[in-house]
């Protein structure tokens, strides 16, 4: 299952990539021109060769400022789609806060006959998870199993291992 990523945080990935393409597109683009110009003698008497390299490079250069402005664009579009997924994990958050507590998820996985102490670290961990997850996806439909399973690891720590609030 592939790992989740907030949008928040493809949204800082294009951003940063998007600074690179538009700098490093910039800066070889102006050093192309130069290069062109004889401003910076490389190609002295090298006839075509100038032009051929130039032109070759130029238009790769062109591509990075492109792509750059597109990763951009990219981020904004992302940014928005962050505040509406970090509004459904608050509310998420607050639903689990009004109805789900931890000692009825743990009544609701023991079969009959089992205690809690039975039931090694991890089994407990991946039932109560598991009722979770279903309690969630019973009452917000539609969501993204990454992001699902993203917020219960999330909200289980609060839950039973007493971190902090959950704030993610």
């Amino acid at each position: 299952m592939p790992q989740y990523q907030s949008s928040e945080a493809k949204a800082e990935n294009n951003r940063s990539s998007a600074y690179t393409l538009l700098a490093v597109g910039g800066v070889g683009f102006i050093a192309v021109l130069l290069i062109f110009f004889n401003v910076i003698p490389v190609y002295r008497n090298a006839g075509i060769n100038r032009y051929l390299v130039c032109g070759v490079m130029g238009a790769m250069f062109v591509l990075f400022i492109v792509f750059g402005f597109v990763s951009m664009r990219d981020s904004k579009m992302l940014l928005v789609k962050a505040k509406s997924e970090n509004s459904l994990r608050s509310e998420i958050a607050r639903w689990c806060q009004e109805n789900l507590d931890g000692t009825a998820i743990d009544a609701e996985i023991l079969e009959e006959g089992e205690t809690l102490e039975e039931l090694s670290e991890e089994e407990r961990y991946y039932r109560r998870t598991e009722r979770m997850r279903a309690a969630i996806d019973d009452k917000f439909m539609n969501l993204d199993e990454a992001f699902v399973d993203n917020f219960v690891d999330g909200y289980y720590q609060e839950m039973y291992e007493d971190n902090s609030d959950y704030s993610r």
